[in-house]
């Protein structure tokens, strides 16, 4: 059975990518560190790591662009995600979906692009790593090959965050993961104006909670 889930089924992808609790977040090194081997080693002007939310293309790594996310009507990364395999185009200029793209017509001045879908394990396409050009080129197979390892690191990259984001007994958000997900929150909040509130609750005794919930899972797999 092939993992690629239908993309008709848009908001299970959705729900993918806002599962992984990365939109809005701050740069992170594993990221910054891909994208700029990408553009070294593919000599590319621009290398991104972007993620396709439902109206959006957000950039969670970037080099070579000042522009933070882009309308997703006009991306290549949608046209991307719709694919199993690389998407690949040699001059946007030419091309029919994109010869009137503001993205070509306009700055940055796109010709070429190579996206690799970023595929969670349970099939879904969440956004794409690009390596993209402002001349026209043919990727080679071995680009395209080096591009998709990279986009491997990037998803593996995605899972070890989420996990390093929760405590794994509880679900519960760490401290880390609380931080993060405010911060991605008040950004939301300040991107479309509206006010925002944060409730706190204290847990008693959360610590005797945890230690029985533990004793439990230990139990159940004895």
């Amino acid at each position: 059975m092939n993992l690629l889930i239908a993309e008709s089924d848009e908001s299970a992808r959705l729900a993918a990518v806002h599962k992984l609790e990365v939109l809005d977040t701050e740069p992170e090194e594993p990221f910054e560190n891909v994208v700029s081997l990408v553009r070294t080693v593919l000599r590319v002007p621009i290398a991104i790591v972007t993620l396709v939310d439902a109206d959006r293309q957000w950039f969670k790594a970037r080099r070579g662009l000042d522009a933070v996310e882009t309308a997703r009507d006009i991306s290549f990364c949608t046209h991307a995600i719709e694919q199993s395999e690389p998407y690949l185009v040699q001059d946007a200029a030419v091309h029919p979906l994109f010869a009137q793209n503001p993205l070509v017509t306009g700055h940055p001045g796109i010709r070429s692009y190579a996206g690799i879908p970023l595929q969670t394990a349970e099939g879904y396409n969440v956004g794409t790593l690009c390596a993209i050009d402002l001349e026209p080129r043919t990727f080679s197979d071995a680009e395209v090959a080096i591009l998709s390892n990279f986009a491997r690191i990037v998803v593996k990259e995605l899972e070890l965050r989420r996990i390093a984001q929760r405590d794994q007994l509880t679900g519960i958000l760490t401290r880390r993961g609380f931080i993060e997900m405010a911060e991605q929150e008040i950004a939301r909040f300040r991107r479309y104006g509206r006010p925002c509130s944060l409730l706190l609750i204290d847990v008693d005794h959360f610590k005797q909670v945890k230690m029985t919930r533990m004793a439990i899972w230990r139990a159940m797999r004895c």
